[in-house]
C-alpha cells in the first residue's frame, strides 16, 4: 500500500470549510461595495433592466357598457411635450427659426380668454445666450415672454470658466435671474464638496428679466456614459478674486453665510477646498501641499522674457445654488417658492404642503395623487369613482451632489400621433402656425392645457445635438426633462431598501449556496444557484415596478456565484486528493465499480466496528500438487488460480484483503455498506467452487486441486493497519479468527464450504445448506453450530456437491 495521507482537520472538510468560505466572501463583498464603485456601476445596469421591464400602458379592458384604456397612473396627466418635429421643419423651414417664430407659440398659449384654462408653465428648451442678428426678432420674442408671465428659461452650468473679458457679463446675466426668481439658500450639509461649475451660459439679460423663472438643464453621466441622474441643485462657483498664497494668514476672513470658500487647483486641474477658519497649522499644511502639487504662476511684467515674480494662487469663490429646471417647474406647479424648500445634502429636498390648482374653481387646494383612475362610460360619465391620496409634503431623495435618480417611465416617445408615446407629444407647428391676434374677444376659451406644464424642445434629429443616452436608449433632452419632472410631480422616487435588508439578503443567499455547493453535486448546486438568483431578480423587479424600491441584486448575485465557484474549486482540490488516496488504497483489491462508489461516498478509514462477513479459502494438499513444478511453473499455476478466484470475488463486489501463499482472505460489508453482505459472501463461495471446476478442466488430472472455504459473520474491526510508511486495510477480531478456523474445519468433515450459525441466520432463506455439527473451535469456549453451504437459491450453475465429487 502507498503511504497514507495525514488526516484532514474536520474544519477543512468541504462541508464545513464551504460555510467558512461563504462568510469570507460576505465580508469581501461588503468591503468591495463600500470602498469601490464596482458594485454600484454594475447595479446601474440592473436598474436599466428594471426600467425596460416596465409597462407604460396597461392592457385595454372592455366590460359590458364600459370601454377604456388604462393609462399608467405613475405618469402625470399634466405634462405635455411640444416637439419641434419634422412636421414643424416642413412648415417653418430650416432650423434655427427666426426668433419671432417662438412668439407665435407663446402667444397661442397665453391668449386664452379663460385664465383658469391656461398652462401652469411653459418651459422653452432653447438657449438665448447670444443676440439675434435681427434685433427686432429678439424684441418681439421678449415681449411675448413678458406678456405670457409663465415662461421658464434655462441656464447651462459649465466646467470651464468664462473668458476674463466676458466673465462679468455672464455672471451679471445670471444675477438678473437670482434677483427676479431667487436662488437656493436653505442648505444643510457639506455644500463645499459638491461638484462645482466654474462657468455658465445664462440667457441674455432682457430674456432673464422677462422670464417667470429659470433652472439649470444639466444632467450627470454615470461611468458608462448613460444619463440617469439630474442634480436638482447645481453649484455655480463665481470667482471673486485670486490671492497669493503668501498673503494668507490666520486673520484672513471670508463670508461663509454667502457661501464663500477658499480653494486651489493642482497640476491635474483638480480643485481642492481649503479648511476654514485658517490657522498657522492649516496654512503650513497648505503651503506644503501646494509646493508639491500646485502649478506655479509666473509674471513677466515688463515682457522681457524673464519672470519678474512667481507665486502660488489661492482662489476665493462665492457659490450660488441653482435649481434644476425640473425643480423650478415642480415648485411652480405646487405653488411654492425656492425659499420654501429645505435641502439636506445626501438626504433629501423637502417641499412642504404642495398645492394643486383647480381649473374649475380657480382656487389652490391640497395636492393629491390618483391611486386608482376613475372609470368612464362611452358618454364620458363617471361610473366608478377614482381613489386619491393627499400629499402633505414631498421629500426628494438626493445624493451628496444634490442629484436625484430619474424614474424613467418608458421608451422614447414618437412625435407622430398614434405612435408610441410615453408622454403626450404635440407638434410645435400645431400651436405656432396660427396664433390668435390681439383682440381678446377672439381668443379661445380653452386649448385643453389647463394647469399643464408645457415643455417645448427639439424632437427631430438634426434640430439640435439634444439626444442623450438613457436606460431606454437615445432620448431627446426635453423628454428627459419630462421624466425628471414626472418623478417629482408623482412623488415616485427611486429609493433603496434599508441597508440591513441588503445585508440580510447577501448573508442568506451566500450561506445557502455555500451550504448547498459544499454538499450537493456541482450540477445541483448550479441549478439551485440559478433558481435562487432568478427568484431574487424576479422579486426585486416586481418590487421596483410596483414601489420604485431597489433591492441590491448585483452584490448577492456576484457573491453567490463567487462562492459557488470557490467552493467547487476547493472541493476539486481536496476531493481529488481523497479520490487519489482511495484509488491507491482500494484500486488493486476492490471491484472498480466499488471504487467508483467509494469515490462518491468516501468511507471512514479509521478503526470502526461493523457487521461484516469474512471469507477464507485455502488449497488442500497444495504441497503435493506443487511437486514436480519448477518455480516458474508454480508461480504461473498459482497466479492462474488466484486470478480465477479473485474475479469471482470482484463479481460479488467483495473486498480482497490479502493473499497468503495460496490462501485468500476477503470480506463484504466494508468499506462500502452492504446490507446483504452475508448473501454476497455465500454466493461468492459457491461461484468459487464453480470457477474451481472450470479451472481443473484446464489442467491435467494430476494437477487438479480442491479447496476449503470458511465464512463467518459478525462485528469486526475494520481499519487501516500498519506503519506510517505502509498501510493495509484489513479486519481484526474474534469473528475474523472464527472464519479462518472454519476454513480448516472442512478437512474434518470432508466438505468444501462451511458457514457459521451467524452467517446462516442471515441467509437461511436464500441458500441450500445442511447442518453439520456443534463444535468447539480453538480459542472459543462456547460451541459453534456450523453448516455446509451447498448452493444458493436461484443459482443456475453446478452445485458444490457435484464439484466435491470430482
Amino acid at each position: 500500500m502507498a503511504k497514507t495521507a495525514k488526516k484532514r482537520a474536520k474544519i477543512l472538510e468541504a462541508k464545513y470549510f464551504g460555510l467558512l468560505i461563504g462568510v469570507m466572501i460576505i465580508f469581501l463583498t461588503i468591503g468591495v461595495t463600500h470602498y469601490t464603485s464596482i458594485i454600484d456601476n454594475l447595479e446601474t445596469k440592473i436598474l436599466d433592466v428594471h426600467f425596460r421591464l416596465k409597462n407604460t400602458f396597461l392592457n385595454e379592458t372592455i366590460q359590458e357598457g364600459v370601454s377604456y384604456v388604462e393609462h399608467n397612473p405613475d405618469i402625470s396627466p399634466d405634462i405635455l411635450i411640444v416637439g419641434i418635429d419634422f412636421k414643424t421643419l416642413t412648415k417653418f423651414g430650416k432650423w434655427p427659426f427666426p426668433r419671432y417664430t417662438h412668439s407665435y407659440l407663446i402667444n397661442t398659449l397665453s391668449r386664452i380668454s379663460n385664465p383658469n384654462e391656461r398652462e401652469r408653465a411653459l418651459f422653452i428648451d432653447i438657449f438665448f445666450v447670444e443676440p439675434d442678428l435681427e434685433a427686432i426678432d429678439d424684441a418681439i420674442l421678449i415681449d411675448s415672454i413678458k406678456s405670457s408671465g409663465r415662461v421658464f428659461l434655462e441656464t447651462i452650468l459649465d466646467e470651464v470658466p468664462p473668458a476674463a473679458d466676458i466673465s462679468q457679463e455672464i455672471f451679471t446675466r445670471q444675477q438678473v435671474l437670482y434677483d427676479n426668481y431667487g436662488e437656493i439658500r436653505n442648505i444643510i450639509g457639506d455644500w463645499e464638496s459638491m461638484i462645482a461649475f466654474t462657468g455658465l451660459q445664462a440667457p441674455l439679460q432682457p430674456y432673464a428679466a422677462a422670464a417667470r423663472g429659470y433652472g439649470h438643464a444639466n444632467y450627470l453621466k454615470d461611468s458608462d456614459e448613460i444619463y440617469r441622474r439630474q442634480p436638482l441643485i447645481g453649484k455655480s462657483a463665481q470667482l471673486i478674486k485670486e490671492i497669493k498664497l503668501d498673503d494668507l494668514n490666520e486673520n484672513f476672513t471670508i463670508d461663509k453665510n454667502n457661501f464663500q470658500r477658499l480653494a486651489w487647483f493642482d497640476k491635474d486641474d483638480i480643485l481642492h477646498n481649503i479648511e476654514y477658519p485658517l490657522n498657522n497649522s492649516i496654512i503650513d499644511k497648505l503651503k506644503k501641499q501646494m509646493l508639491e502639487k500646485a502649478p506655479l504662476k509666473t509674471v513677466d511684467s515688463n515682457n522681457d522674457g524673464t519672470p519678474d515674480e512667481s507665486y502660488y494662487i489661492v482662489r476665493l469663490y462665492e457659490d450660488h445654488f441653482l435649481p434644476a429646471i425640473t425643480l423650478s417647474l415642480a415648485l411652480e406647479y405646487f405653488n411654492k417658492e425656492l425659499s420654501d424648500i429645505e435641502v439636506s445634502l445626501d438626504k433629501y429636498i423637502f417641499i412642504p404642503h404642495p398645492q394643486h390648482f383647480n381649473t374649475e374653481t380657480g382656487l389652490w387646494g391640497p395636492y393629491q395623487l390618483t391611486t386608482k383612475e376613475p372609470v368612464y362610460n362611452e358618454e364620458g360619465e363617471i361610473i366608478e369613482e377614482g381613489e386619491y391620496r393627499i400629499v402633505n409634503d414631498i421629500k426628494i431623495p438626493i445624493d451628496e451632489n444634490g442629484a436625484m435618480l430619474v424614474n424613467f417611465m418608458g421608451r422614447p416617445s414618437f412625435a407622430t400621433a398614434g405612435k408610441r408615446q410615453t408622454f403626450p407629444v404635440r407638434s410645435y407647428s400645431g400651436y405656432a402656425s396660427n396664433p390668435p391676434g390681439l383682440d381678446p374677444s377672439r381668443w379661445p376659451k380653452t386649448r385643453a392645457l389647463g394647469n399643464k406644464i408645457v415643455m417645448m424642445g427639439a424632437f427631430a434629429r438634426g434640430v439640435a445635438d439634444d439626444q442623450k443616452p438613457t436606460p431606454f436608449g437615445l432620448m431627446y433632452g426635453v423628454e428627459i426633462h419630462a421624466n425628471a419632472l414626472n418623478t417629482i410631480l408623482m412623488s415616485n422616487f427611486i429609493t433603496n431598501v434599508p441597508y440591513f435588508i441588503d445585508i440580510l439578503i447577501l448573508v442568506f443567499m451566500v450561506l445557502l449556496i455555500s451550504f448547498i455547493s459544499s454538499r450537493l453535486s456541482t450540477i445541483w448546486a448550479l441549478v439551485v444557484t440559478i433558481i435562487v438568483e432568478g427568484s431574487l431578480f424576479v422579486v426585486s423587479s416586481m418590487i421596483f415596478d410596483s414601489n420604485a424600491v431597489l433591492i441590491n441584486f448585483t452584490a448577492p448575485a456576484l457573491a453567490t456565484i463567487f462562492s459557488l465557484i470557490t467552493i467547487i474549486v476547493y472541493r476539486i482540490m481536496t476531493e481529488e486528493k481523497d479520490k487519489k488516496r482511495i484509488r491507491n488504497m482500494f484500486g488493486t483489491y476492490v471491484n472498480p465499480k466499488v471504487v467508483d462508489q467509494l469515490l462518491e461516498n468516501p468511507p471512514e478509514l479509521g478503526g470502526v466496528d461493523k457487521e461484516i462477513t469474512v471469507l477464507f479459502s485455502d488449497i488442500r494438499g497444495f504441497t503435493r500438487t506443487s511437486e514436480g513444478l519448477s518455480p516458474q511453473d508454480l508461480v504461473k499455476y498459482i497466479n492462474k488460480y488466484l486470478t480465477a478466484m479473485t474475479e469471482v470475488i470482484d463479481k460479488d463486489e467483495g473486498t480482497l484483503d490479502k493473499y497468503v501463499g495460496d490462501e485468500i482472505m476477503a470480506f463484504w460489508g466494508a468499506p462500502m455498506e452492504q446490507k446483504d453482505h452475508a448473501l454476497r459472501a455465500c454466493r461468492s463461495a459457491v461461484r468459487q467452487m464453480e470457477a474451481l471446476r472450470n479451472f481443473n478442466k484446464t489442467m491435467p488430472v494430476e494437477r487438479h486441486i480442491d479447496i476449503g472455504i470458511g465464512l463467518n459473520s459478525g462485528i469486526m474491526t475494520v481499519a487501516n493497519v500498519g506503519s506510517t510508511k505502509r498501510m493495509n486495510y484489513t479486519l481484526m477480531g474474534d469473528n475474523v479468527n472464527l472464519g479462518a478456523r472454519l476454513e480448516g474445519t472442512n478437512k474434518v468433515y470432508r466438505t468444501n464450504i462451511i458457514i457459521s450459525e451467524n452467517t446462516y441466520g442471515l441467509v437461511k432463506d436464500h441458500i441450500i445448506a445442511r447442518e453439520l455439527d456443534n463444535i468447539r473451535v480453538k480459542g472459543k469456549n462456547k460451541p459453534v453450530l456450523i453448516y455446509e453451504l451447498i448452493d444458493f437459491i436461484g443459482n443456475d450453475g453446478k452445485s458444490t456437491e457435484i464439484i466435491q465429487d470430482n
